[in-house]
């Protein structure tokens, strides 16, 4: 099984693109990005050196920096409202140079490459980051519920993302439209709309990534084969069907897993034919897992890749290499763990393919 990580952020939603110029002014901008982007070489070399084979790592998140100053979604009527940037918008210029020079890394180090582009968190209800500085996290709601501006969106953003993607096709492990968009759809906006971060419909949501995703499974290469894989990062297995991947247009399907999920991860077989990986599952050990509970190995990272493993995924992704949350430990011995199953399950393949 292949074993990939969650590089989701350095400094999220401010990743790709010109950062905040009240947070790193603009004479600090050029060091500023050449710091980050020494940061990325080395980290990126440490994976590919522990034999991990893929890094996943979100791309605008929650839309902090698309969209600073007069830009910025805006409270009107008490709803946030939000327009894309214009397509000859410098943003999109820097983006795109950020966004290529990961895939050069990755081409270089022989590390594939999952981008995730929008977190749920972008459609969150906006929250005001930088009052003086006009910087708002999320409150960007308006680019899935609305279809016209949806498409201007992609236009600007996803589509010269994916014709870059398109020169690097083999380092491409699978282009992910949004992450968990279930958090932020519902059946029908409640009244009471400001109230909660539930700011799309299921269908908004659905319609917008079939949208994206038929973008994504578009791009073909010079010989007429499909360039990408394209994946939706659901946050519950169950999801896969009840949101109906396939239907959607997905061909790649994933799911994650955390403690608060008490139910046993179904076996690869419950999706039929269809493709699918775990692009998150925690390092550390605070619940969950049934199956292991009661091993002594349950705590370790191993145990978790092998019973994954058992139950016939193809891959992975470790959450996570650079977060701070209670689902994250990456400390010397856990990254030894994680070593030690890769390589172990470097020589099980091996030893299958001479018994074929």
């Amino acid at each position: 099984m292949l074993v990939g990580v969650n590089y989701p952020w350095i400094d999220y939603g401010w990743d790709f693109g010109d950062p905040p110029p009240a947070w790193v002014g603009t004479q600090h901008v050029a060091e500023w990005r050449e710091k980050k982007r020494e940061q990325i070489v080395a980290d990126f070399r440490a994976f590919a050196e522990m034999g991990l084979f893929a890094v996943r790592w979100f791309i605008l998140a929650d839309g902090l920096s698309y969209g600073v100053g007069e830009a910025a979604p805006k409270k009107v009527g008490g709803v946030w409202v939000f327009d894309p940037l214009p397509g000859d918008h410098p943003f999109h210029i820097q983006l795109r140079e950020d966004f290529e020079f990961v895939l050069k890394t990755c081409d270089e180090l022989k590390i594939k490459f999952a981008p995730s582009l929008i977190d749920f968190h972008w459609c969150h209800q906006g929250v005001v980051a930088g009052a003086d500085a006009g910087v708002i996290k999320g409150g960007r709601s308006d680019i899935v519920s609305d279809p016209a501006k949806g498409r201007d969106f992609f236009g600007a953003v996803l589509e010269p993302l994916l014709e870059i993607s398109t020169r690097y096709h083999d380092t491409i492990y699978v282009w992910e439209l949004i992450n968990e968009p279930e958090w932020v759809s519902e059946a029908r906006l409640r009244a009471a709309r400001l109230n909660t971060d539930k700011t799309v419909t299921r269908d908004q949501m659905r319609a917008f990534i079939a949208e994206g995703v038929g973008r994504i499974n578009s791009k073909r290469l010079t010989d007429g084969r499909r360039a990408f894989r394209s994946t939706v990062g659901f946050a519950h297995w169950d999801a896969i069907k009840s949101w109906d991947s396939a239907g959607l247009g997905v061909t790649l399907h994933q799911f994650h897993y955390y403690a608060p999920d008490r139910r046993e991860i179904p076996g690869r077989a419950f999706f039929g034919d269809s493709p699918c990986f775990i692009g998150e599952f925690a390092t550390t050990f605070n619940g969950g897992w049934p199956e292991l509970e009661k091993q002594d190995t349950a705590r370790t990272i191993s145990a978790r890749l092998k019973l994954i493993e058992e139950k016939g995924y193809p891959a992975a992704f470790l959450w996570s290499a650079r977060a701070t949350d209670d689902a994250t430990t990456w400390a010397d011995a856990d990254q030894l763990d994680t070593i030690g199953f890769i390589n172990a399950s470097a020589i099980g393949d091996s030893n299958d393919k001479r018994h074929i």
